[in-house]
């Protein structure tokens, strides 16, 4: 009978040959043994040797699972984590790579980095990115095509680039093959598919294209105070502030970790400051929320959600993000702090704490959900959500790249579940 799912060791040496080793293959390994072997959604044939690997400098190591059947070997899944880059000066964060490719050798996934120029599409191969945590080094290797491409993509502007553009069209278009996370989020494009969902809308502040001086007006006039968002922004830069003070327009805006302040006489001079500043960088206009406060300042959350080992979206966890002194963001690199929702929520709304936990991950989930509809190949996404001091939930944005949560509980279940969602799209594939 064939062998179950199981797991076993991987070695890969530094010349390419690879060495397989597991206990329930141990009959097999009176003598080093080569078999044809399955790897990679193209089920690229390649010898694999049944036993102890040969202890040779350079080789790469790492936990897999596999299955044994008619004495042919598969193994999965590959993931792979696209970047950007030539050759082992490949972009992107390479401690989050480390953490994922550490994740996959724990939780049973070869894992790799890869980049465009990278990929042999006519033999299905790619030129990959071997993380060796005992040395703390790289190593490039001929890999066989992942299951799984994970889309790490560092930047806006290196996506919207030809090449990546194309590959990444080129890797959704291939059979048995998935890719995670399509592509940046587009703030504006966010607000528009959401507001066509009645589910949605009781979570979303009033928000759009800043345009003309007319729309600007409107806002300011309409509002207590109003939020200029960058587009194509990310961690708070470039956001501003405008609201009445007294006969004046308060107009301030992030830059590092302070806020600067200036005056208007008018909307329209403050209007042509805002225009000097955005520099042509396409803005929304967002009604400004009321948050609740913790220590007299305001805070929003940030949730993460993810799809787990069934394939379900689920809120892998959520933190208090805390404005920093003046600030009018709650980024941390502005100046925002972290704090935790147990101590918070408790504080503010004592008894009914649980209820408003309970919202938070239901708002999440449901908009999550209704984002994965309009945007197939979701696996993950961070997202900011104001609260109130009458415990409604508003929608701020979501980002379809999450940085890495410093909260160490939410980084361990973020690991695990990528490594957990990718064996269970590979079984599926199959």
């Amino acid at each position: 009978m064939p062998q179950p799912d199981t797991s076993g060791w991987l070695t890969i040496h530094p010349r390419g040959h690879w060495y397989f080793r597991a206990p329930r293959l141990r009959p097999l390994l009176s003598s080093r043994k080569r078999v044809p072997s399955k790897l990679g959604p193209f089920a690229l044939k390649k010898p694999v040797t049944l036993g102890k690997a040969p202890l040779v400098p350079g080789s790469f190591q790492t936990k897999v699972r596999y299955s044994f059947k008619n004495h042919v070997l598969t193994i999965g899944p590959i993931l792979g984590i696209l970047t950007s880059g030539e050759g082992l000066d490949f972009k992107g964060n390479r401690d989050n790579f480390k953490d994922i490719i550490k994740s996959g050798k724990k939780h049973g996934a070869l894992v790799y980095v890869f980049t465009p120029g990278s990929i042999d599409w006519e033999h299905k191969k790619v030129r990959g990115y071997l993380y060796h945590e005992k040395n703390d080094i790289w190593s490039e290797a001929v890999m066989p095509f992942p299951h799984v491409v994970y889309n790490r993509i560092p930047t806006r502007k290196v996506e919207r680039r030809d090449d990546v553009r194309i590959t990444l069209q080129q890797i959704a278009a291939t059979q048995n093959v998935t890719l995670f996370n399509p592509r940046f989020f587009d703030k504006h494009q966010l607000f528009e598919l959401l507001e066509k969902r009645p589910e949605a809308v009781p979570y979303l502040p009033d928000t759009k294209r800043v345009d003309t001086f007319a729309r600007f007006k409107s806002f300011c006039q309409k509002y207590p105070f109003v939020y200029l968002k960058p587009i194509l922004g990310k961690a708070g830069e470039g956001i501003m502030r405008i609201e009445k003070n007294g006969t004046r327009w308060r107009l301030q805006r992030v830059h590092n970790q302070k806020s600067i302040t200036r005056h208007f006489s008018t909307l329209e001079s403050a209007w042509k400051h805002f225009i000097s500043k955005a520099k042509e960088k396409p803005y929304l206009l967002q009604e400004g929320i009321s948050l609740a406060t913790y220590q007299k300042r305001p805070f929003d959350i940030r949730v993460l959600i993810q799809r787990n080992g069934l394939g379900d979206w689920h809120v892998t966890g959520y933190g208090i993000r805390r404005a920093g002194k003046k600030s009018i963001t709650t980024h941390v690199p502005r100046g925002g702090s972290i704090l935790s929702t147990d101590k918070v929520l408790p504080s503010l709304f004592g008894e009914h704490a649980d209820l408003v936990h309970q919202h938070i991950e239901h708002s999440a989930l449901t908009l999550a959900r209704l984002l994965s509809h309009e945007i197939p190949s979701l696996a993950e996404m961070s997202m900011d959500l104001g609260l109130t001091m009458d415990g409604r939930i508003w929608f701020f944005e979501a980002n379809s790249k999450p940085e890495k949560f410093d909260e160490p509980n939410i980084r361990r279940s973020s690991l695990k579940n990528i490594i957990q969602y990718a064996q269970y799209v590979a079984k599926m594939n199959r």
